[in-house]
């Protein structure tokens, strides 16, 4: 699932998960068990060992939607909650069981603060992946997005639920469904 969060591509990542290795510990997440949320400053960030963790933040109405997910291999937190030492604004979710090896903010903060190069590359290919993000969601139909992320990331459907999909994907289940129906057997 390395294509999914794309803003690692062209970073030197191996530093970073050297540096949650010699400073980390190890966690263990039940499906289900918040890792970071509800307003209040990120304690730790998270390299996934193993297991899938969602964003999920609230509508006007109070209706969650997930906003984004982190596989295997991927780091888990807020970067703009950690460099603008602000509070976390979605609740991030294990979406399975999960071993993650976590690592105190704080270290995770000094790590960017004091290696500007990677901060901006890391700030540029976030800035690149949500604006992409963005113009899709009002340039492409929903079945083009579901097209277009199955391309990206093939086996995406075998590691999160078809609401959770759909709801990233912002449309109903049921639409979600006739898009797999009508790809699956024509219109």
């Amino acid at each position: 699932m390395s294509d999914f969060n794309a803003y690692t591509a062209g970073l030197d990542m191996d530093f970073l998960r050297d540096l949650f290795r010699r400073n980390g510990r190890m966690m263990h997440f039940q499906k289900g068990d918040i890792f970071a949320g509800g307003s209040k400053r990120l304690r730790y960030w998270g390299l996934v060992v193993s297991g899938i963790f969602k964003y999920v933040m609230p509508d006007y109405e109070g209706e969650r939607h997930v906003v984004g997910f982190v596989f295997d291999n991927d780091m888990v937190g807020d970067f703009l909650a950690t460099v603008k030492q602000r509070p976390v604004r979605a609740e991030i979710i294990a979406a399975s069981d999960a071993e993650v090896m976590v690592c105190d903010t704080s270290v995770v903060y000094d790590f960017l603060t004091s290696n500007t190069a990677f901060l901006r590359t890391i700030t540029e290919n976030l800035f690149s992946q949500a604006y992409d993000q963005y113009l899709e969601l009002h340039l492409k139909s929903p079945k083009d997005r579901y097209v277009a992320l199955l391309k990206r990331c093939p086996d995406i459907l075998q590691k999160i639920t078809l609401r959770e999909m759909a709801s990233y994907l912002q449309v109903t289940p049921t639409h979600l469904s006739r898009i797999r129906k009508e790809l699956t057997f024509g219109s």
